[in-house]
């Protein structure tokens, strides 16, 4: 399996758990993770856009990283 690349997404605001979060909560927000972390790696061997919601809009980001010229 390739390693994947970083990718700049903005951390989400709902990314954080309360202190009294139970343990079934706090392993399905690492589920989460891990599975965005796997799309992301999908994304990148096929060459395929990210399908996100940014501010409440729909967009495609691309999951390579943005080189400069």
């Amino acid at each position: 399996m390739t390693k994947p690349l970083h990718v700049n997404e903005p951390v989400p605001r709902y990314g954080q758990l309360p202190p009294d979060a139970d343990a079934d909560l706090k392993g399905s927000l690492t589920a989460i993770r891990r599975a965005a972390l796997r799309a992301r790696l999908v994304a990148q061997q096929t060459g395929t856009d990210l399908i996100v919601v940014r501010e409440g809009q729909v967009v495609r980001v691309s999951p390579l990283p943005e080189t400069t010229p």
